[in-house]
């Protein structure tokens, strides 16, 4: 059963430790996304399509809005995951070298010495029992040595990709009703509608111009919805549920487990965050 050895939020993103053994469906991140294999079964991460294996030399790059998905190399065995979640505004604000148009050069990521020793020191401190952790140094370092040179230019770029892009109009306007309406079942048509498209039309343009489908784009605003009221809320499972439009705890329960390798509950049980302000409520 896969599940959250470690989970930590802050205002750097987010960082876990899992042990996945099932495989995880096509969806996209707003943030920089580093996976490294620690131990166990190794796994398979398949980015714009380019399928590789993520084990002890190898790990995975996926650069804001790259679609991707993952699964355990061998059906049911398990593998323990480092998972690394930047915001781009937060990678931005660290440095002021140059900044290129992508956070990661390359989807395949060599663990060179020094990632390696930026990854095993993560790794230390998020299984630490210290409960002021100073993560942002270490994941600063961790990301330079994942990338080319980051810098102030990043955060507009990709923030929020969509909206930093020359879209047209009305793929802007899909992006601001899906933004808008996390909640809302069965909402792609009628955004397509309101955005004064055909169906066929609105997913062509939208896939075009975004880099990822319509449904795509609309599952990672809910999910981001869920940890949001997950890590800031002491809403009940069934609360959250609810309140994203989610016909039965059940039917949330697995699009979540889908997108993050494991239950909503689980998540939150391994859950510590630092830094987060009056918002925060403890959980674990």
């Amino acid at each position: 059963m896969s599940r959250a050895v470690a989970v930590c939020h802050g205002p750097f993103g987010r960082v876990s430790i899992y042990e996945l053994d099932r495989p995880l469906v096509q969806h996209a991140h707003r943030e920089a996304h580093l996976i490294f294999h620690l131990e166990g079964r190794c796994g398979l991460v398949n980015i714009n399509g380019h399928r590789f294996r993520a084990d002890a030399f190898m790990g995975a790059a996926v650069n804001p809005w790259e679609p991707h998905s993952f699964m355990p190399e061998c059906s049911g065995a398990s593998g323990l995951f480092l998972v690394v979640y930047l915001k781009p505004e937060w990678l931005a604000a660290q440095t002021m070298t140059p900044a290129g148009s992508r956070a990661f050069p390359s989807a395949e990521l060599v663990v060179t010495r020094e990632l390696a020793a930026w990854r095993d020191e993560t790794v230390e401190m998020l299984l630490s029992s210290h409960r002021d952790l100073n993560l942002a140094p270490v994941l600063m370092a961790l990301a330079q040595a994942s990338s080319e040179p980051i810098g102030p230019g990043l955060a507009a770029s990709l923030i929020h990709l969509p909206a930093a892009m020359s879209l047209d109009r009305r793929v802007q306007r899909a992006c601001r009703l899906l933004e808008a309406h996390p909640s809302q079942e069965g909402a792609l048509i009628r955004v397509a509608r309101e955005a004064g498209l055909s169906r066929a039309h609105f997913f062509k343009l939208f896939k075009e111009q975004v880099g990822v489908t319509p449904a795509i784009f609309a599952n990672t605003v809910r999910l981001d919805a869920a940890l949001d009221r997950i890590v800031t809320s002491g809403e009940p499972v069934t609360s959250i549920s609810r309140r994203l439009g989610f016909s039965c705890q059940s039917v949330f329960t697995r699009f979540f487990t889908a997108h993050m390798g494991m239950s909503p509950s689980d998540y939150r049980r391994a859950l510590r965050t630092v830094g987060l302000g009056p918002r925060q409520v403890a959980h674990g």
